[in-house]
C-alpha cells in the first residue's frame, strides 16, 4: 500500500480514461460481433435457411435435338470437370435417378384409396435442406423416408384440392399418413413402407435417401447407370456475376437461381468481418495506449524505483502495483463490455423473432464469454509481461 502511495503520484487519469473507453470500445464491438454471428447463424448457414449460401441445380437445355435423341440432355466426365475446375465452385454432387418401378398407394378414411405411378431422385446428404431423424436407410429396414418439395403440397392445397372441393392438408398430417410403396423391376417386386420425412424449399423432386437408391437400382434396375443429368453445385459466393456468365455461356440452365439471396448472405458474413477487424483494430491500439502509459509511468518513476531496489525491494515488488492496475482496468473492461453486449442482444432478438416467425436462436452466451476470457487473459498477460520488462530495464 505504502508503495502504491508512492509509484502512483505520476499516474495519469486522462490516460488511463482514454485506455479504458478505447479498451471497452472495441472489446464491445468483438464480442457484440461473436455473439451476433452465433445468433444469426442459423438464418444462413442451417440447411433450411432463407439465407443459406444457396446450391445451384445445373441442367442443359431440353431442345427440339434433344426431343429427337440428337443431342444428350445428360454431362460428360469432360464437362463435370470443366465445372468443377471453375473458381467459384466449391463442391459438386449428382442426382441419381431410379432405374426401376415405383407404386405410391396410401388408404385412408379422408381420401379413400389412392395410388400412383412415381420416381425417386437422390442428392448427397450435405444438399438436403430438411433435417430429420428418419433420413436414414440401411438394406435391413423395411421403411424409406421420402422428402418431397413444398411447392407440390402448396399446388394440391391452393390448386387442385380448392377446385375439386377436396380437403386441404397440413404439413403436420400428410407426415403421419403411412404410404406402401412399391419397387419392381428385373422380375422382382418388393414393397415399403414410407411416410413424408419432410418438405424441400430447394429441391424440385421426390428424395429418397442415396444409400437406398443405389441398393434398389442394383436390385431392380433396368438399365445401365448413366451419366448425370443434373448437377449440383455450391459456390463460394453465390452473388458472383461469374456465375451467370460461365453457365450463359455453356446454354446450361440454372433452376431457381436466386442470386440476390446469395449476395445477401455474403454481404451479412462480409459485414462481421468487417465488424470483428475494427474491433480488433481497436482493441490493439487500446492495448498499445495502456502500454504507452504505463511505460510513460515507470519512466517519470525512474529515481524512485532505482531508490527501491537500492533499499532491497525486489523487481517483482515493485512491478506488481503497475501490474494490479492493468489487470484490474482490463478485467473492469471485459465486464463492462459484455454486459452491454447482453443489453443489446436482448433487443436485437426481440427483432429478429418478430422478423422471422420461424428463427431459432438457440446458440448461448457461454461461447462469447469464453471468446472474451480468452481475449482478457491475453491482453493482461502482455500487460504483466510489458510491465516486468520496463521495470528490468529500469533497474539496468
Amino acid at each position: 500500500m505504502l508503495m502504491w502511495k508512492l509509484l502512483k503520484k505520476n499516474l495519469s487519469l486522462p490516460q488511463l480514461a482514454g485506455y479504458v473507453f478505447a479498451g471497452f470500445a472495441g472489446l464491445s464491438i468483438i464480442l457484440f460481433g461473436i455473439q451476433f454471428y452465433a445468433d444469426t447463424k442459423p438464418l444462413y448457414s442451417s440447411n433450411d435457411s432463407f439465407l443459406n449460401p444457396d446450391f445451384l441445380v445445373i441442367n442443359k437445355k431440353v431442345s427440339t435435338l434433344s426431343t429427337l435423341s440428337l443431342s444428350p440432355t445428360t454431362f460428360s466426365e469432360k464437362e463435370i470437370a470443366d465445372i468443377r475446375k471453375q473458381d467459384f465452385v466449391k463442391k459438386t454432387g449428382f442426382f441419381t435417378s431410379s432405374k426401376f418401378g415405383i407404386r405410391a398407394s396410401v388408404s385412408s378414411s379422408t381420401f379413400g384409396r389412392f395410388y400412383t405411378e412415381m420416381f425417386f431422385e437422390s442428392v448427397p446428404d450435405d444438399f438436403i435442406d430438411v433435417q430429420s431423424e428418419d433420413w436414414t436407410w440401411s438394406s435391413e429396414q423395411n421403411f424409406i423416408p421420402i422428402i418431397i418439395p413444398r411447392t407440390y403440397l402448396t399446388l394440391y392445397n391452393f390448386g387442385f384440392a380448392h377446385s375439386q372441393g377436396l380437403p386441404q392438408i397440413s404439413e403436420n398430417l400428410i407426415e403421419k399418413i403411412k404410404l406402401t410403396v412399391t419397387v419392381y423391376g428385373n422380375g422382382k417386386t418388393k414393397n415399403f413402407d414410407a411416410h413424408i420425412a419432410g418438405f424441400s424449399d430447394k429441391l424440385n423432386t421426390m428424395l429418397a435417401p442415396e444409400s437406398f437408391l443405389k441398393w434398389a437400382n442394383a436390385e431392380f434396375g433396368n438399365e445401365a447407370t448413366s451419366q448425370p443429368s443434373r448437377i449440383l453445385v455450391e459456390t463460394y459466393n453465390p452473388g458472383d456475376p461469374l456465375i451467370a456468365k460461365y453457365f450463359g455461356e455453356k446454354n446450361y440452365e440454372i433452376a431457381d437461381y436466386r442470386g440476390n439471396t446469395g449476395k445477401a448472405a455474403y454481404f451479412m458474413r462480409l459485414v462481421i468481418i468487417t465488424v470483428l477487424t475494427i474491433g480488433l483494430i481497436i482493441t490493439l491500439l487500446a492495448i498499445s495506449l495502456m502500454l504507452l502509459s504505463i511505460s510513460l509511468l515507470i519512466y517519470k518513476n525512474k529515481e524512485k524505483i532505482e531508490n527501491l531496489i537500492l533499499l532491497g525491494y525486489s523487481r517483482s515488488v515493485i512491478a506488481k502495483p503497475y501490474q494490479i492496475l492493468s489487470l484490474s482496468l482490463s478485467v473492469f473492461i471485459f465486464l463492462l463490455a459484455f454486459a452491454v453486449v447482453l443489453i443489446f442482444r436482448n433487443l436485437y432478438i426481440q427483432k429478429i423473432s418478430v422478423l422471422f416467425d420461424n428463427a431459432k436462436i438457440d446458440s448461448n452466451i457461454i461461447f462469447t464469454f469464453a471468446a472474451g476470457f480468452i481475449i482478457l487473459f491475453i491482453i493482461c498477460l502482455i500487460n504483466v509481461l510489458w510491465i516486468r520488462k520496463k521495470v528490468n530495464e529500469t533497474a539496468k
